[in-house]
């Protein structure tokens, strides 16, 4: 599986439109925004749930390589 990167992520791929930047972009906003924002309609198992991937990511190596993706820049 190759790596996420910025400069991957965040490449023009032609035409014009809505539809243009890559999904990767739209996939990762997503993430971020599951991982760190509650959701209202949430159950107490889906809190748990959340609280638990984010926990994990926190924790992990991947941490750096979240960051590195959030703010294009490398760490470490």
């Amino acid at each position: 599986m190759s790596s996420w990167s910025a400069a991957t992520a965040f490449t023009w791929s032609g035409g014009s439109g809505p539809g243009c930047w890559s999904w990767q972009v739209e996939r990762f906003s997503h993430g971020i925004t599951a991982l760190l924002h509650r959701d209202p309609g949430a159950t107490a198992c889906d809190d748990r749930l959340q609280l638990a991937r984010l926990e994990r990511v926190a924790t992990s190596r991947s941490a750096v390589g979240l960051a590195e993706g959030y703010t294009g820049f490398p760490f470490g």
